[in-house]
């Protein structure tokens, strides 16, 4: 049976809005490598793929997959590998973080997205795309290639400017949105350290005390995000009591990721006292990034 023009043209948008998913998902991999990787060490199910590999490898790795995949399909180019590719990234994605993670929105997508690939993986790039192109080209007149060079170039280019719309309208939503931290001035910097192992507060600790605002960094703000097992040093009468204080003392705001608490059974009164608890401590140090903040990983 054959397609009319407005069919065709679904299959291309499907093929485009998808792909889009992927190529963000890659440069987030990329370029906020240590919250992925956080994500990755804390999963229920993370033991399925870190044996393989350590977890920033895993995500790096990942990352470049996700562009390079995401870029074929919107191409419309191996879609069939292209597919594939991603199918290999995406399931374990799904099995590691998604499952057992809070909510069911984030695993449904990506079960979406799985069926999405399995339709490409099957179907190819059914129309308007390389593959097609490539196939035929041979058969053409050369006074039609140029045509359909120009046409799969403006395929590409109308990919290319939905994805910068998309980021641009996130930048958007990133200035406007404001938490206690985005008060500060804008006459110093602003510094969060996210902490996954107790010990880690010394090094966090110390960090603020060298970063002054007598200093050349003109540090305005400092956050210390606790997650993973290091919310056990924020327990009354742990052994890192006297650094929790010193820390204080040098302007640290001190930060708890409830996950964690639940993960190790701690209970939030048993915290001492000058620390808030926060119900997700990953996407917290999220919007400190969009907020100006500088992020590290310790």
């Amino acid at each position: 049976m054959e397609n009319t023009a407005l069919q065709k043209i679904s299959f291309l948008v499907l093929r485009i809005m998808g792909s889009l998913i992927f190529i963000t998902a890659g440069f987030n991999h990329l370029l906020q490598t240590a919250g992925a990787v956080a994500r990755l060490e804390k999963a229920p199910f993370a033991h399925l793929t870190t044996w393989l590999a350590p977890a920033e490898t895993l995500i790096i790795l990942s990352g470049v997959g996700l562009l390079v995949g995401g870029a074929m399909l919107l191409a419309g180019f191996k879609t069939r590998p292209a597919a594939a590719l991603l199918l290999g990234i995406l399931i374990p994605i799904t099995l590691t973080v998604q499952i057992g993670a809070e909510g069911f929105g984030p695993l449904f997508k990506n079960i979406a997205l799985i069926g999405m690939l399995l339709f490409f993986l099957v179907n190819g790039a059914v129309h308007y795309g390389l593959d097609q192109t490539l196939l035929h080209n041979k058969q053409l007149k050369p006074a039609f290639k140029n045509k359909i060079t120009s046409k799969y170039v403006a395929v590409l280019a109308f990919g290319l400017l939905m994805f910068l719309g998309s980021c641009a309208s996130g930048t958007t939503v990133a200035q406007n949105t404001t938490a206690p931290e985005a008060v500060a001035t804008q006459t110093g910097k602003k510094y969060a350290v996210l902490i996954s192992q107790p010990n880690h507060l010394k090094a966090a600790v110390n960090t603020a005390q060298t970063i002054t605002k007598e200093s050349r960094y003109q540090r305005e703000s400092f956050v210390v995000m606790a997650c993973s097992k290091s919310v056990e040093a924020f327990v009354k009468g742990s052994d890192l009591a006297p650094e929790f204080e010193k820390g204080k003392a040098a302007g640290i705001t001190y930060r708890v990721c409830g996950l964690s608490l639940r993960q190790f059974n701690i209970d939030a009164s048993t915290l001492v006292e000058g620390v808030e608890v926060i119900p997700n401590g990953l996407t917290y140090l999220f919007d400190l990034q969009q907020q100006g903040y500088t992020t590290v990983e310790l």
